[in-house]
């Protein structure tokens, strides 16, 4: 494996472990075995880093949604939280450190920021489609989605903030994670989607 590679992947440890405010590179390095300067080659500076990271979560999670089902959209939108669960997992520090990394690191955060805007078109389309289709009620406008879309979000990373390292080696975690925000679209279903979601829990 590559020293950058390694770079990477003992950071996002210790950002998982400690937190983005209390990791530097020179604990990077330490970690490693490596010299200071062997790591600022390859990252000159841990915002770098942090860009670096949250390009590779996305480019991740991207992967695994190109296997969206696109045959039953409303499938697929269920089939997310399961798909994207063990990413979220990885890269947590990018939940549970949010306020810190808009605080100090804006350029992440502006990446996080344009990223989302991005996803919630695409969302948004998708959760139109599911309107026509009779799934999702008619009456939800397009404000309606955009709040539906804010407080899965907002559900997400309330999950992940409150995990302890005590949990995370829990077997019925991402169970309990997929029902946590799955459960959260159901009173927007027409009774036919209020089937639909009752056969795929089946």
């Amino acid at each position: 494996m590559k020293t950058k590679e390694k770079i990477k992947i003992t950071a996002t440890e210790l950002f998982n472990q400690k937190g983005v405010k209390n990791v530097t590179l020179r604990e990077v390095a330490k970690a490693l075995g490596k010299s200071y300067g062997n790591i600022t080659y390859h990252f000159k500076t841990k915002n770098h880093l942090l860009l670096e990271l949250f390009d590779d979560m996305i480019e991740e999670t991207t992967e695994i949604m190109k296997s969206f089902n696109s045959q039953n959209l409303f499938h697929g939108i269920l089939d997310a939280p399961k798909t994207t669960f063990k990413i979220s997992m990885k890269y947590l520090f990018f939940y549970v450190d949010y306020v810190e990394i808009r605080r100090t690191y804006q350029a992440v955060f502006s990446k996080a920021e344009e990223s989302n805007a991005f996803r919630k078109k695409g969302y948004l389309k998708i959760l139109q489609t599911l309107q026509t289709q009779k799934i999702l009620r008619k009456e939800l406008t397009s404000k309606d989605l955009y709040y539906l879309m804010e407080l899965s979000g907002a559900m997400r990373t309330f999950f992940f903030l409150n995990l302890h390292p005590d949990n995370f080696k829990d077997q019925g975690l991402e169970k309990k994670y997929i029902t946590y925000v799955n459960n959260l679209v159901k009173p927007y279903l027409t009774p036919k989607g209020l089937q639909e979601f009752n056969t795929y829990l089946n």
